[in-house]
């Protein structure tokens, strides 16, 4: 029997029994489609996160902050004494010696009562250099933002977000006009775009922006260790490197890095790319006992099949058909089985996946994509085909060893 006359005959047999064919691949649907559903809401998660880590600055960043412990060889901890601290002149030694880097600046904040007119707000207050645009990713809407000369002067200028407009100003231009930090007075010199609310940006809207120097003559005075520096990287790729220039360049400006802490991005993402792996292997591992309920049910049913047509199967093996052939056309049925639940479970998994990234993109308030993964759906459709063989391998096996006197036989 060629292969083709097998697959006509399996699939002729199938399509005799159309309801029993459809509860049949019930299990392989619901196994594969949880699976994949599973699979690509979870790698959402580390999508989500690079989307987050755009919006304020990229997966590029790397901060540089000083330690407030140290932990001695024995484990334990102990307050960090060193007399060195990151300097507002650090800045300019660490760009020009940090090639891997594609900008950096330094910054600081502190919390201050904002008021102009009647209107007052507890705000934070951040200082900052000419590159905070670029390095977070949020730029100027009205006005300007703060350059070198205000830097230098320690002017008292500012420019704030867009909540801080609405709420302040009442939407009116606040180009030139006053407004106290504290007893302070600073003009207003531009208004940043709207950040708006999400995983990593809460709150940026309600930012007060000085010049880092201001920030550190009006409100720091001479307490030391307040800045700290936010790099950007030229590639994700370059991340480490770049990590490691910045370590020999404070190694040079401060005798030693160990008392300094590099955080970046590329961290966050590797753990929450490790975490939602780990969830989805086990969470994929529950989904798959679906899938085999789903063999089982597909074995019974085959099993159920060869005892109906025995008498078909000696009718066959009297005129001629060899064990290869009946072999290869139950094995084809239960092939052809598991596969068409597999196709069909693909695409419903597919579908709950954008449909579950839409729910929990509305109850995080922030956007979850269901990154369906198309390696996720061809192993399920591997896995698919490889239980129709398996578990289609013993009653096609059955079947094929009947003897034709005695299947003929059989009632």
């Amino acid at each position: 029997m060629q292969i083709t006359q097998g697959i006509n005959v399996g699939l002729a047999a199938l399509l005799r029994n159309k309801l029993r064919s459809v509860l049949t691949t019930l299990g392989i649907i619901i196994g594969i489609a949880a699976v994949v559903a599973v699979v690509s809401v979870g790698g959402g998660a580390e999508h989500l996160i690079r989307v987050e880590l755009e919006r304020i600055g990229g997966a590029g960043m790397i901060v540089c902050f000083r330690k407030d412990k140290l932990r001695r060889d024995d484990g334990a901890y102990i307050e960090n004494k060193h007399p060195e601290y990151i300097e507002y002149e650090d800045l300019a030694f660490i760009i020009d010696n940090c090639p891997s880097l594609k900008l950096a600046v330094a910054q600081s904040g502190t919390n201050r009562r904002v008021s102009h007119k009647h209107v007052s707000q507890s705000l934070e207050i951040h200082g900052t250099t000419p590159f905070y645009q670029e390095a977070n990713n949020w730029f100027i809407q009205i006005g300007r933002f703060i350059t070198e000369n205000d830097i230098e002067r320690m002017d008292p200028v500012c420019v704030i977000g867009s909540e801080v407009h609405k709420d302040l100003f009442q939407m009116q231009d606040p180009i030139g006009l006053e407004l106290r930090i504290g007893s302070e007075r600073f003009t207003v010199i531009g208004v940043m775009e709207e950040k708006g609310n999400s995983m990593a940006s809460e709150g940026w809207d309600n930012r007060v922006i000085i010049p880092l120097t201001t920030l550190g003559i009006r409100f720091i005075g001479r307490y030391k260790g307040w800045i700290y520096l936010s790099c950007q990287a030229e590639s994700y790729e370059k991340v480490e490197q770049a990590v490691a220039e910045i370590k020999v360049a404070m190694r040079q400006l401060h005798g030693d890095e160990k008392y300094f802490d590099f955080f970046t991005a590329k961290q966050i993402i590797k753990q929450v790319g490790n975490v939602s792996r780990i969830v989805q292997i086990l969470l994929g591992g529950v989904a798959s006992v679906a899938l085999f309920v789903g063999g089982i049910g597909i074995m019974n049913i085959m099993l159920v099949s060869v005892t109906e047509r025995t008498r078909e199967i000696g009718l066959r093996k009297a005129i001629g058909a060899r064990r290869q052939d009946i072999l290869t056309q139950f094995l084809i049925e239960a092939v052809v089985l598991s596969i068409c639940g597999g196709l069909i479970g693909i695409f419903i998994g597919s579908s709950l996946a954008s449909i579950s990234g839409l729910v929990i993109s509305k109850l995080m308030q922030a956007s979850w994509p269901a990154v369906v993964s198309i390696q996720a759906a061809l192993i399920a459709f591997g896995v698919s085909a490889f239980i129709g063989i398996f578990f289609g391998l013993y009653p096609a096996n059955k079947a094929a060893g009947l003897t034709p006197t005695e299947a003929l036989r059989h009632e």
